[in-house]
């Protein structure tokens, strides 16, 4: 029974000593970070950036924007995809409201440019407040940070693809590539939701650490499914180039292979 406990012991401060480790490491890269961007790969309908000196925008397709406090809301009927220089896709649906609390990058040499996976370290934090988010997320570094705040607990993102809607009825998180983890507003409970895995969690079921309903992704509309394969293909269309002397990233937007594919209009002839 000693020996036991002492190994539990060991593990225990073994743990403490890594999530220590990490803390400090996440905490020293964010010393020299600078706002990340993202890129609108598609816009639809109403949709309105509030910046974080008050300043209301329509972001258009293929902008180019700066995150980092922001406001994004949406109308009926509308959505808009972001491509992050992170190498993350979001995703927000109609009637959404949804705050990006953090976005920050740590500057990366044109070196370490890649589509494989990120290109530095950085930290995200979103809050839903109202409608649909969708994250693609494969690519972060192991030391990069991706959150999503909910009205009862966060969400803690590294290598998923999710789709989280917030309404009346709870939280609704639908896990539909790898795994997400729940945290209950308390901070130590918790739930890891495993790819098909959907489960809806109200505001008192929050506060007494129980999943409210449980589904997956098959018994859910099929919108659902085609949102977070969009997200993925957001996140897919844009390389992110290093900035010149210190400024911010360059999005660079890819050409889908099918362009190459098309029959040309005339062939090609030349004479002997």
């Amino acid at each position: 029974m000693r020996n036991t406990l002492q190994s539990f012991r060991n593990t225990l401060y073994g743990l403490i000593a890594v999530g220590c480790v990490f803390a400090g490491a996440l905490a020293t890269h964010a010393e020299g970070m600078a706002e990340g961007i993202a890129f609108a790969t598609s816009v639809k309908g109403s949709i309105q950036m509030t910046d974080a000196e008050g300043q209301h925008a329509q972001p258009n397709l293929h902008d180019t924007l700066i995150l980092n406090e922001s406001t994004i809301e949406t109308g009926q009927n509308a959505h808009i995809f972001f491509a992050l220089s992170n190498g993350i896709g979001i995703g927000i649906g109609q009637n959404s409201e949804v705050v990006f609390e953090t976005y920050v990058q740590q500057p990366f040499p044109a070196r370490k440019e890649r589509l494989s996976y990120e290109s530095s370290v950085s930290i995200l934090s979103i809050r839903l407040i109202a409608g649909s988010l969708a994250v693609a997320s494969n690519k972060l570094s192991p030391l990069s940070q991706a959150r999503v705040y909910l009205p009862s607990g966060e969400l803690r993102i590294h290598s998923a693809t999710c789709i989280v809607q917030n309404d009346q009825m709870g939280a609704h998180i639908t896990a539909c590539e790898g795994t997400i983890t729940y945290y209950y507003p308390d901070g130590e409970r918790r739930e890891f939701i495993v790819e098909p895995q959907s489960i809806r969690i109200s505001p008192q079921s929050a506060k007494l650490g129980k999943v409210t309903e449980s589904m997956t992704l098959t018994s859910l509309p099929e919108n659902i499914d085609q949102f977070a394969k969009a997200t993925q293909k957001a996140s897919q269309r844009v390389l992110f180039k290093a900035g010149w002397n210190g400024n911010p990233p360059r999005a660079v937007l890819l050409t889908a292979p099918a362009f190459f594919d098309q029959p040309v209009k005339r062939p090609y002839e030349f004479n002997e």
